[in-house]
């Protein structure tokens, strides 16, 4: 796959466009493997092209990101490749450093923690199995193994051990769905922070940043770990931050709206994104004299807020708002 980087590279340097949703794809094939090296490497590359990434390139980062945390959904990201425990790459989303290569090769820790689990499933198994043997010690080193008076079992007491201990086994092989669905959750929402890596590269860049943010609010929705949703909202907070602003679109005005009506049914987790959201917009639509168009969201939201006990936005929303507006006064 590395392979295919320089000429997609040079394409999309040259400001072919249509080239870098190619870029892109491969990009995101890279980050889905298991190694610090071309999760470096692939930022870099990300990050000399960024500005010509279009909508649709966009939209195949965000793909990933609202991807459900689930089995069904590793298979759409993954398509059938091995999947792989990232577990040294999970603790860099975290915030460890991630220069060194030696990550990339298991700790001997979880080597131990595997022996440790096998022998626990081992002792399990011959307990069982002595259960449905009628034995409840383990034979004396000691004896010869020979019975005085010898009892020998009949057909139905056989056919009763056979049956338990074939149930035994069934069971020994079913595979394990709860770690299965663990390890899988791990390997998607580490997929998901280097996403969000390169997320942070387009807001540095100031570029589709406006596309970005309604769906981004959509992942601090579903995501159910607190890693991706932590880097995500961080991710918007910079973008909030920015002093470069972009040209006020046409639906500037409905981003803001949207950006309120997830408010209303937001976690309080989400802290007070939409507040910081909502003055990075208003600042934008002043850009082209919308001051009075965002006056009356603003109170939209003032009025469903003050009827519904239940709305989720808080008060601080209004708050920065008068603020704001304070420093803006003439």
């Amino acid at each position: 796959m590395t392979q295919d980087l320089q000429p997609c590279y040079e394409m999309a340097i040259k400001g072919q466009n249509e080239s870098t949703d190619v870029l892109v794809e491969i990009i995101l094939g890279l980050l889905s493997k298991s190694s610090n090296l071309l999760r470096k490497l692939s930022g870099q590359v990300f990050a000399s092209f960024a500005t010509n990434v279009n909508s649709s390139g966009l939209t195949l980062l965000l793909d990933v990101l609202l991807t459900p945390e689930t089995i069904h959904g590793a298979e759409e990201l993954f398509e059938g490749d091995d999947m792989e425990e990232e577990h040294d790459d999970m603790e860099d989303g975290e915030g460890k450093d991630d220069s060194s290569e030696e990550n990339e090769e298991d700790d001997d820790n979880d080597y131990g923690e595997e022996m440790e689990i096998d022998g626990n499933a081992d002792e399990e198994l011959d307990a069982a199995l002595s259960a449905a043997l009628g034995m409840t010690n383990r034979p004396d080193p000691s004896h010869d193994g020979e019975s005085e008076e010898e009892e020998l079992m009949d057909d139905e007491e056989m056919m009763a051990i056979d049956d338990n201990l074939a149930s035994i086994f069934r069971q020994r092989l079913k595979p394990n769905r709860a770690k299965e669905a663990k390890e899988t959750k791990l390997q998607i929402s580490t997929f998901k922070c280097k996403v969000i890596d390169l997320l942070e590269i387009l807001v540095k860049q100031n570029h589709l940043c406006l596309e970005m943010v309604l769906p981004s609010l959509q992942v601090l929705r579903i995501t159910k770990n607190e890693i991706v949703h932590s880097k995500m909202r961080d991710v918007l907070r910079q973008l909030a931050k920015s002093k470069e602003l972009p040209d006020p679109p046409q639906n500037i005005i409905e981003i803001l709206r949207k950006i309120h009506e997830d408010a209303a049914t937001a976690k309080p987790r989400d802290g007070n994104i939409h507040s910081q959201l909502s003055i990075y917009i208003a600042r934008i639509a002043r850009k082209s004299s919308q001051e009075e168009e965002v006056i009356g969201v603003y109170s939209e939201t003032m009025r469903k807020w003050i009827r519904n006990g239940k709305s989720m936005v808080k008060a601080g929303l209004f708050a920065d708002w008068v603020n704001w507006c304070q420093s803006i006064r003439k």
